[in-house]
């Protein structure tokens, strides 16, 4: 019998699909600066007080995966910065009900902050790392818990 033989996984042990070479790699330089140029106009568009709960979702979609990524060992901010722009969006979601759609420039900053570190961590994560990151945001957003961290 040949010595280079794989084992076969025993009982339970589930094998996991080898992913492609597409998994594997980050998403395209394209498909990030899209995606940035997107979260960007959003926060821009909150800024000049125009904003919409779409644009709301996804700034904080973009707060989540990024904390997730970072988890998973992909760049890092202080845990302080994601509390920080967790606490502006949740300003914005307050002020929804009242028909403000506004972030103050003042409190923009932070928010770049966390854009520019997402942007990073697309740029240098596996494309199936940051859909792993989706899949827990998601699993987050059913959960009772008002935080991930």
């Amino acid at each position: 019998m040949s010595q280079n033989r794989k084992k076969r996984p025993a009982g339970s042990q589930s094998r996991r699909k080898a992913l492609s070479k597409t998994m594997l790699l980050p998403h395209t330089a394209t498909y990030v600066r899209e995606r940035s140029l997107h979260w960007h106009l959003a926060l821009a568009t909150f800024r000049a007080g125009n904003g919409n709960g779409d644009l709301l979702a996804e700034l904080v979609n973009a707060l989540y995966t990024a904390w997730y990524l970072q988890k998973a060992g992909f760049d890092a901010a202080d845990q302080e910065l994601y509390r920080e722009v967790e606490r502006i969006l949740d300003a914005v979601a307050r002020n929804a009900s009242r028909d403000i759609w506004c972030i103050e420039p003042a409190e923009c900053n932070p928010v770049t902050q966390l854009l520019d570190l997402y942007e990073r961590q697309l740029s240098s994560a596996p494309v199936y790392a940051v859909r792993e990151a989706h899949a827990r945001v998601l699993h987050f957003a059913k959960s009772d818990r008002h935080t991930p961290w």
